[in-house]
């Protein structure tokens, strides 16, 4: 957790400091506060004219999460793949890698029953900064 989920989460904060705080935030730590999943509590904490900054960040964010899930449900359910996860799991792997080389952490998470909101979150957001491709 970042300084800003630290200050917001203090009984003492003030709301125009905490709003100074998250207007002075990169995106990236905007997100990173999403995606570890306390940045609701700083919109709940914020003054009420500046909570619309952080909502409509978050609702963009979830959009993607949706489509990704969507993405690899799609995925899932079509025939190749489904033939493919009969087979042996070093098969299921080249055909991975072979035809959805950006989706594989997901798609081995999905086929192993374990994909969650979590693993959802990391992939957008590895996604949009580029560090890592792929979830770890």
């Amino acid at each position: 957790m970042n300084k800003v989920g630290k200050y917001a989460q203090r009984e003492d904060m003030d709301e125009l400091q905490l709003m100074n705080m998250v207007f002075e935030l990169a995106e990236r730590d905007r997100m990173l506060m999403w995606l570890q999943g306390y940045i609701d509590t700083v919109i709940e904490k914020m003054p009420t004219f500046a909570k619309s900054i952080l909502q409509e960040r978050k609702v963009k964010w979830e959009d993607t999460k949706e489509y990704v899930r969507a993405q690899i449900a799609d995925i899932g359910t079509q025939e190749e793949f489904i033939e493919a996860a009969k087979k042996t799991r070093k098969e299921f792997a080249l055909f991975i890698k072979e035809n959805y080389p950006q989706f594989q952490s997901l798609l081995f998470r999905y086929y192993d029953g374990h994909l969650n909101e979590l693993d959802l979150r990391k992939f957008v957001y590895h996604r949009r900064f580029g560090q890592k491709k792929y979830m770890t």
